[in-house]
């Protein structure tokens, strides 16, 4: 049985799914926070060309020296990521693969591409806040009871854990998700990201799947390995 198969199966026989989100499932869908890419060019050419910023991380926390420039930037960044977003290939794919199943998401993501492609707001919790609440001065909205609900209720169960694009020496959600997956023994553990970032520590290889390459094209074939499943 190929890496795609497996994955199938431990998602069609999953109590739920826990889905840990980063900044590679957002390259998959063209959008880069640290890219001093095209698209950043042209969306805030003006402003690096006045700073000397060179991606959108940079720009949400540059000190600007003109007041008014910081708030230019993130109402830019609110209306070309988050208003005038359209659902991508990646999300339907994701939303496809996981919608039969009670899940929750963690994510260190902003741009709200998951509500936006139709996830349950209630079930995604941006641990760092969003674009728009940043651009509105908003606090983050703290769904740790949420969190605590899900794992609670599938505490023992076949609970799937996600990961989708993080990096392999990430501490804010790859590090707590090994560690729940080694706390339950019923837990699969399945990792997407590049070759190079995706890690499985010892403890728990024996119950973890890690599927190297483009999110895009992995989440399309898993999708597609499930559909042929019900058939």
């Amino acid at each position: 049985m190929d890496l795609i198969q497996k994955t199938a199966e431990a998602l069609a026989q999953a109590d739920a799914i826990l889905i840990g989100a980063s900044n590679g499932l957002s390259i998959a869908e063209g959008y880069h926070i640290f890219a001093n890419n095209e698209m950043f060019q042209r969306q805030f050419g003006d402003l690096q060309k006045k700073y000397g910023i060179r991606n959108v991380i940079e720009g949400c926390f540059f000190q600007y020296y003109q007041g008014n420039d910081r708030q230019e930037f993130l109402q830019r960044l609110v209306k070309y990521w988050v208003k005038d977003y359209q659902p991508s290939q990646v999300m339907k794919d994701l939303l496809e693969i996981v919608s039969r199943k009670d899940y929750f998401v963690l994510t260190s993501n902003g741009d709200t591409h998951l509500e936006l492609s139709g996830f349950d707001d209630d079930k995604v919790f941006e641990i760092e806040g969003t674009f728009e609440q940043l651009c509105n001065d908003q606090p983050i909205v703290d769904k740790n009871r949420q969190v605590q609900e899900f794992l609670t209720r599938y505490h023992g169960k076949k609970l799937v854990i996600l990961e989708l694009g993080i990096g392999m020496r990430n501490r804010l959600i790859k590090l707590p998700l090994m560690q729940l997956t080694a706390q339950e023994p019923q837990a699969t553990y399945i990792t997407l990201n590049l070759a190079q970032e995706l890690y499985i520590p010892r403890e728990i290889e024996h119950r973890s799947i890690g599927l190297a390459g483009d999110i895009a094209v992995t989440l399309h074939d898993l999708k597609e390995a499930l559909k042929n499943r019900q058939n």
